[in-house]
């Protein structure tokens, strides 16, 4: 759909953004006005918000509208956790981590007592998830077929954490697990019982005892 200057004005009086984040807004709303709309107000709402991720854009993916984020869900064939869904929408479209550490109870590739992450997949972008290719990545690299990667590490795809449906269905609100493919079949670890308390676990580096 193709925004007209009109769009823009509803936009403008709307939302009261500067008109470049209006024109912003439009595009990654695919010219619908009251999704645009939204979008800025959720941005707007996101500016005073506690952030988890850190001063770069790295990892952060295009604005993110509701159409996008729903057409997402259905291509992968699960319903996101809801506190992930609400952070892309209304904090940031994925991002780089500021406390990037999570505590294990036995050892793993990365190190005797942690796994860590390099930042959190959003929708789109260079490091989202792209739904056109997603399923031939899983494929590639021997991912379970159970759930999606929503976050990347430093192994450059070696490990991955994941989200696990196996329990609740795809319908349901899944636990966290780290995933490891050195192997030859993946080790799965499971790290919490929620996305909330994934995020809520995450530590510094200089909280761990560094590297195996």
């Amino acid at each position: 759909m193709t925004s007209t200057l009109h769009d823009l004005q509803r936009v403008r009086l709307a939302s009261g953004a500067p008109v470049a984040a209006c024109r912003a807004a439009l595009d990654a709303a695919a010219g619908h006005v009251a999704d645009a709309i939204d979008l800025l107000a959720r941005q707007s709402a996101a500016a005073s918000a506690p952030d988890l991720f850190d001063g770069t854009d790295w990892f952060t993916g295009p604005p993110l509208a509701r159409s996008a984020l729903h057409a997402a869900q259905q291509a992968l064939g699960f319903r996101f956790p809801a506190a992930y869904a609400e952070l892309l929408l209304m904090t940031r479209n994925g991002g780089s981590v500021r406390r990037p550490c999570f505590a294990v109870d036995r050892p793993t590739s990365w190190a005797t007592d942690h796994i860590a992450i390099t930042g959190i997949r959003g929708i789109g972008g260079k490091h989202g998830i792209d739904i056109a290719t997603e399923h031939a990545i899983h494929a590639d690299w021997g991912y379970p077929s159970w759930g999606f990667v929503f976050a990347e590490t430093p192994t450059a795809g070696h490990t991955v954490v994941m989200f696990d449906y196996r329990a609740c269905g795809p319908e349901g609100e899944p636990g966290v697990v780290w995933v490891d493919t050195y192997g030859d079949e993946p080790e799965v670890i499971a790290l919490a019982p929620d996305f909330t308390a994934f995020l809520a676990g995450l530590r510094d580096a200089d909280t761990f005892g560094g590297r195996a």
